[in-house]
């Protein structure tokens, strides 16, 4: 038994050794292991979010900017390399390579024009660059293209040749990247952010438009930094709310400046994104100047039709205005002023072809009739094409006849002299009050620019500066908004836009010269009828519009209740001072239309119409193309005649006249100053020349600007190559 004891003798535990842990069970051990492949993945897909989805506070995110230039080379880089390898398969493959890059580099610029483009992250700063400069665009991509057709036709096939390939590239990065870099300044912006901290989480309940704002406008690298969205609602027409700006950093003029950039952030039209002071009420009769009233458009209402029907008119005791049609946001109507105490109102109308311009002035046209107390009066240079309806209903129209425009001028002359004197000697009245029995006179001038010239446009400024108080004004029309469309005179430009001033969409050009609307006329959406006006709110409207029939069954309508003559004294001074016109008109007009279906038949026939009589319509006269004249019949004169008729010959009395004199007579106030100081130092700089200016007008720098482009757009004046001043146009 002691043996068998001895064998069974247990043995001495083993030393523990504290540095060693216990050895894991298989199935903790597959635990751990799990663990460690999941924190490897959490470390890699936080690597790859800072890479590709940057934070908000991230210095890539500050610096997107001033990094993109490089981005687009090494993108360039890159394709250069794979074309190079396409390329030396054969030359088939080179020639495909050189066009698809060419066709590459003209749909890329394409494309960055585009919504989609400006809305994506990645081709949003090229986008906005396309649009900021686009010529500048245009070169970028037209070197990129020819760098890569060099690649592919040159195929370095070495280091050495890739080398200078490269800093080619590289030396064209630089070059055509700083103009993008001078824009694109570092922001000035870490600080701030570093002070702010972490950017703080989205608000529960937040608005659509509100995120939009936030992550898109209102950041660091936004548009309008600092800025915010509150009291957002949604209105039929898209959601309303106030929008607070950082005190002393940010003005109104500041985010209208910047509504392009907003509208591509929310994904909106310009002309949707209305941006307006914040009306007085009684509990706060000065608000705030910092917060403004935000409307942003979502429901597309400025391209649905508004129908021409009903009463035209806004009657508030002795105002009367004219409805043109319902803002962008439905909320209020943009108004024609037409009538005020003691007063009648013009104004002008500017717009491109296709703009809705014609259509406008029939709305305008029909609410003049609808007064009851107003008559029209209508010269269209085109023969009645403007508007058929206004030309067959006005009390008097009147096609391309400079003679009888100039005798209708006249004649309205005389009646603001008639109607001046009355009011003084008879009525004791200082201004008008229109009624049937002694109603208004509106001029409609179509295609303005073709009827107002040098020498008549004196007389036009008269009748709207005089004729406001004797009840006779004139509403202009025109595509063009410069002081050509004016007869060279400010005075007259001045006259017109006091009453009304309507912008619908103009090209760009002439949208910098209308200063009487705030906002830029050449941002509108190219759709029928969409505007802007000086008066009421600062937001885009939609005129009314109906087909042509059911506009002139309005027009119809109203002239039953229209006067269709003027008062006896009017009527008679009308009639002295056009010459007797004015009480031959109808028949006047029969024989042209007589005379219009001659040459119409004859045309028809084969055969030349009979030379037209003096008192016929004029034509457009035929453009000189290359120095050719058209043929004139010259007629036989009676040499009985040129004893007793004067042949003009007094005009050579004019030919020693000072053709500097002859320049400064065409034009008035700042204008004629910038040429007189031209006349004197010949070529001046442009700072030099607005001091000058300035001192002797006593106006201001923006007068002076508005100055040159008018005379240079006349033809008056040409600036020097490289900013070296102005000089008088040959």
């Amino acid at each position: 038994m002691a043996k068998k004891n001895k064998k069974q003798k247990t043995p001495a535990p083993a030393p523990v050794l504290g540095a060693l842990a216990p050895t894991p069970s298989p199935g903790q051990e597959k635990t751990s292991r799990q663990l460690k492949a999941e924190g490897a993945a959490a470390i890699i897909k936080a690597g790859w979010r800072a890479v590709v989805h940057p934070g908000e506070g991230s210095l890539r995110r500050h610096m997107a900017a001033q990094f993109y230039p490089w981005k687009v080379g090494a993108t360039v880089l890159a394709a250069g390399l794979l074309a190079s390898q396409v390329a030396q398969v054969s030359a088939t493959h080179a020639m495909l390579a050189a066009l698809a890059t060419g066709a590459g580099a003209y749909m890329a610029l394409r494309l960055l024009r585009t919504l989609k483009a400006r809305q994506r992250q990645a081709t949003r700063l090229a986008a906005e660059w396309a649009e900021i400069d686009p010529a500048h665009a245009r070169v970028c991509v037209a070197a990129a293209g020819v760098w890569l057709i060099a690649v592919i036709l040159i195929q370095p096939a070495n280091l050495t040749a890739w080398w200078w390939a490269g800093l080619v590239g590289l030396l064209a990065l630089l070059a055509l990247g700083s103009r993008f870099w001078a824009h694109h300044r570092v922001p000035r912006v870490l600080a701030a952010a570093a002070e702010a901290g972490p950017t703080p989480p989205p608000p529960p309940g937040e608005h659509p438009v509100a995120r939009k704002w936030r992550t898109r406008v209102a950041t660091t690298t936004g548009c309008l930094p600092g800025t915010k969205l509150t009291d957002l609602v949604d209105e039929p027409y898209g959601a309303r709310g106030q929008l607070h700006l950082v005190p002393g950093k940010q003005t109104i003029s500041s985010v209208r400046s910047a509504a392009g950039y907003i509208a591509t952030a929310l994904g909106v039209s310009e002309a949707d994104v209305l941006i307006e002071q914040v009306e007085p009420t009684e509990d706060d009769p000065k608000p705030d100047s910092s917060i403004l009233d935000i409307k942003i458009v979502t429901v597309g209402m400025l391209t649905k039709k508004v129908p021409l029907e009903g009463d035209r008119l806004v009657v508030d005791g002795a105002d009367v205005s004219i409805r043109m049609g319902p803002y962008a946001d439905g909320d209020g109507e943009a108004l024609w002023r037409l009538y005020t105490t003691d007063s009648i109102w013009g104004g002008f109308v500017a717009g491109s072809t296709g703009s809705g311009k014609s259509g406008l002035i029939d709305a305008l046209a029909l609410g003049i009739w609808q007064t009851q107390n107003t008559i029209v009066i209508y010269l269209d240079p085109k023969n009645g094409g403007s508007s058929p309806r206004i030309f067959d209903r006005a009390h008097w129209s009147v096609g391309k006849d400079p003679r009888t425009w100039d005798a209708i001028l006249d004649g309205l002359i005389e009646v603001i002299e008639a109607r001046g004197l009355e009011n003084s000697a008879r009525l004791k009245v200082s201004g008008f009050t229109p009624t049937k029995t002694r109603p208004g006179i509106v001029v409609i001038v179509d295609e303005c620019h073709v009827v107002i010239n040098a020498a008549n446009a004196e007389r036009w400024g008269r009748v709207g500066r005089e004729g406001r108080a004797a009840g006779v004004q004139a509403l202009y029309a025109s595509q063009i908004y410069g002081l050509q469309t004016f007869g060279g005179d400010d005075a007259v430009r001045s006259s017109a836009t006091a009453g009304n001033t309507v912008a619908l969409r103009v090209s760009r050009n002439q949208s910098s010269m209308i200063a009487d609307i705030p906002l830029d006329p050449s941002t509108l959406p190219k759709i029928t009828g969409v505007g802007l006006v000086d008066a009421g709110r600062e937001v885009a409207f939609k005129a009314a519009w109906a087909p042509s029939e059911v506009t002139a069954a309005q027009m119809d309508a109203a002239l039953e209740h229209a006067p269709q003559e003027l008062d006896p004294l009017a009527a008679g001074a009308f009639d002295a001072g056009s010459g007797g016109l004015y009480s031959r008109r109808h028949e006047i007009a029969e024989q042209q239309v007589a005379n219009a279906e001659e040459r119409l038949a004859a045309y028809e026939a084969g055969r030349a119409p009979a030379a037209r009589a003096g008192g016929d319509t004029e034509v457009a006269l035929p453009n000189l193309v290359e120095g050719v004249v058209p043929s004139v019949e010259i007629p036989e004169v009676d040499p009985a005649l040129l004893t007793d008729v004067d042949l003009g010959l007094g005009i050579l009395a004019t030919v020693e006249t000072d053709p500097a004199q002859q320049r400064l007579a065409r034009w008035s106030g700042a204008a004629r100053a910038v040429l007189q100081e031209l006349l004197a130092g010949g070529v001046l700089r442009r700072k030099e020349l607005e001091t000058r200016v300035r001192a002797s007008q006593e106006c201001s720098r923006a007068t002076v600007s508005r100055a040159l482009d008018d005379l240079a757009e006349a033809g008056e004046i040409e600036a020097l190559p490289n900013r070296r001043g102005w000089q008088l146009a040959v």
